[in-house]
């Protein structure tokens, strides 16, 4: 079986917990479309959000330790990483409940923002728990409000919904990095273990909506835009962007198989699932 893990921020680190309640509806909607009903979703919170959404399969889990509220004084630096620590801890407690409560075979760590494929669950318990697990190599990238995604085949790299592991493996993706509490670049794991490609594009990673820890419209913004286009460092990184990353329009079929209903610049909108 199959529990995806959903980190949640607290009320008290949102800039806007009703918009943000919204944004996490659409991603419980998003997982619970699974073609597979062998699954489970464990949602990892201070306060529990009131949503219009429930699902048998969905479970709240709150924690107790402080959420990471700035003082003001510190750094955006640390207080980012404080955020990537509440993240990491509340993915460990998501593990250790699925694994008391559902003897898991397998974690998923989705973001409390992004789209999963429904058909995930299916391949994962189709597998018979003969790999460690996965890392999702071939993704989208949704800026809120457009009317189109882009298709990455580094999606491992920029999104932490991307990981599929055995449960006593989340551990090696837990403080690599100072700045990646959870590091969800990684690959190989102690030096011996190698996770698999996924075999389809399973995720779409979404930026610019006010809430992501790190891509938020500013540095989207600052990502997208840079001085001196025509030196020979602009070129390549415009080489790159082409090779790496192409243009898909919202499809039907997309729509259906992530569940995926975007705000198209109209503010956030939840589409019941049919």
């Amino acid at each position: 079986m199959l529990t995806f893990v959903v980190p949640v921020k607290s009320k008290l680190v949102t800039s806007d917990w009703d918009k943000f309640t919204q944004i996490l509806e659409r991603t419980l909607r998003s997982i619970c479309n699974q073609t597979d009903s062998n699954f489970k979703v464990v949602a990892v919170c201070h306060e529990i959000p009131k949503t219009t959404f429930s699902h048998q399969n969905l479970n709240y889990v709150q924690v107790d330790f402080e959420p990471p509220i700035s003082n003001g004084v510190e750094s955006s630096t640390n207080h980012y990483k404080a955020k990537e620590i509440d993240k990491g801890k509340k993915i460990l407690t998501g593990v250790e409940y699925a694994l008391k409560e559902f003897k898991t075979d397998y974690i998923m760590t989705v973001d409390s923002d992004d789209y999963v494929s429904k058909n995930i669950s299916t391949f994962v318990n189709n597998s018979n728990g003969n790999v460690p697990g996965w890392y999702i190599k071939h993704g989208y990238i949704y800026v809120e409000g457009k009317r189109f995604l882009v298709k990455t085949l580094k999606f491992n790299d920029l999104c932490g919904s991307s990981i599929i592991v055995k449960p006593e493996l989340v551990k090696h993706f837990i403080g690599i990095h100072p700045m990646f509490y959870f590091d969800h670049r990684l690959t190989t794991l102690d030096s011996r273990i190698e996770l698999q490609k996924f075999p389809f594009s399973a995720g779409i990673y979404s930026v610019g909506n006010g809430e992501n820890i790190y891509m938020s419209s500013q540095n989207v913004k600052r990502f997208n835009n840079h001085r001196n286009w025509i030196s020979l460092q602009s070129i390549k990184r415009l080489f790159n962007k082409f090779r790496n990353h192409r243009f898909r329009f919202i499809t039907s079929a997309l729509r259906k198989e992530f569940n995926f209903y975007p705000s198209r610049g109209e503010g956030i909108k939840v589409i019941p699932s049919s």
